[in-house]
């Protein structure tokens, strides 16, 4: 191999989807549309079954981009790969060439039963994951008759490149729901927009999870493990040198709202801020900047309570003030409204007063510092 070195360019936050009657599939192809960042020579993927109570097997996997023969993907030069349950696995290094802006896709065809639980689902402009019925994994395009969109990438957690580009690094957005939905595809886009950036975007979000607490209980097994838990392996991915957290709403708006969320887990903001300490310890102990983010207002959301508000406000001012982080970034001052500061901007509100409208996911993208991206 020429020199280089190994990038993740892709990735999400391996967890369980949401509960539903049947989990098996049979017979199905999945494919992940995706589109590189950097150029390169050759791809691994890594795959999970974390989550999974039972093995899952994967019969055929493929790379496949316009105008290029499919190219297999192998697993110790084996075809077949059994993700066995509580585990991970990495491919072999498959040699597949791309250049900056390509578009390609991994496709995985799925013969027999299988249980399909690990996967998270993540939303965007950048999101796009199909299922079709059928082998269609060394295909260009799925049959539309026969296929329709999906949310869960499931059992695809990250996407490395062999790069020649020294600068080449990557960039981990870690958190919760806001962080599954659009801003860091439109970080991303960002990216792709400046023509002498080579950072990629690493998604790493998970809907309805706290940094303190995890849920057991089936209706909300898929908020996944607590941040503390999760966060040192979720950065852990080739080339990444820089973090961007999101993270905390949660812990403050669950307690009191379900017979399993009781009112008394309602954090004090120096618990939320000792879990914060410890995200931006663990970074710099992996020699990773770590960028912390103000939490935006949730005020109008239908379980806001002053005495929630009053932990936020707490957490957003060490965050702006501490001398531990790299640095942080402003999600709530960009995104609030002029007249009342607790408010949403109309604009950047999806309408809930709790995540952000596309306009503001593309805002809150726009507003990380420049210095925070360079490579």
């Amino acid at each position: 191999m020429p020199d280089g070195k190994w990038v993740a360019v892709w990735g999400s936050s391996p967890s369980e989807p949401a509960a539903v009657p049947a989990v098996y599939a049979k017979d199905i192809t999945l494919r992940f549309n995706l589109r590189s960042p950097l150029s390169g020579s050759c791809v691994r993927l890594h795959f999970n079954n974390l989550y999974g109570r039972e093995d899952s097997v994967l019969t055929r996997v493929y790379l496949v981009k316009s105008g290029s023969p499919a190219a297999p993907v192998t697993f110790g030069k084996a075809e077949s790969v059994t993700l066995e349950a509580g585990k991970q696995i990495v491919s072999d290094e498959i040699p597949f060439m791309l250049k900056r802006n390509d578009e390609y896709a991994v496709t995985v065809y799925i013969a027999g039963i299988t249980p399909l639980e690990s996967g998270t689902k993540d939303t965007g402009p950048l999101c796009s994951f199909y299922y079709a019925e059928g082998d269609h994994a060394a295909e260009e395009i799925l049959p539309s008759f026969h296929s329709t969109k999906i949310d869960n990438a499931y059992f695809l957690d990250t996407v490395d490149v062999f790069t020649e580009e020294q600068r080449a690094a990557a960039v981990v957005c870690f958190g919760d729901s806001i962080t599954a939905q659009s801003w860091p595809d439109y970080l991303a886009l960002r990216m792709f927009r400046d023509d002498d950036s080579r950072l990629a975007v690493i998604r790493r979000g998970i809907g309805g999870s706290r940094v303190l607490r995890r849920y057991e209980y089936l209706k909300d097994r898929h908020y996944g493990d607590n941040g503390l838990t999760r966060f040192p392996r979720e950065i852990d991915s080739a080339g990444v040198d820089r973090v961007i957290v999101l993270h905390g709403i949660n812990d403050i708006i669950h307690p009191g709202t379900g017979e399993f969320r009781p009112w008394e887990q309602l954090p004090k903001p120096e618990d939320l801020i000792c879990a914060l300490k410890e995200y931006i310890r663990v970074g710099h102990e992996k020699g990773k900047k770590v960028y912390i983010a103000t939490i935006p207002t949730i005020k109008g959301w239908t379980g806001y309570r002053a005495e929630r508000e009053a932990v936020r406000h707490a957490v957003n001012e060490w965050i702006r003030t501490n001398n531990e982080a790299d640095g942080f970034v402003e999600f709530d001052g960009v995104t609030r409204s002029k007249e009342d500061p607790d408010m949403r901007e109309a604009l950047y509100d999806s309408g809930d007063h709790l995540h952000p409208s596309l306009a503001g996911a593309e805002h809150m993208a726009e507003s990380v510092p420049q210095e925070y991206l360079e490579t």
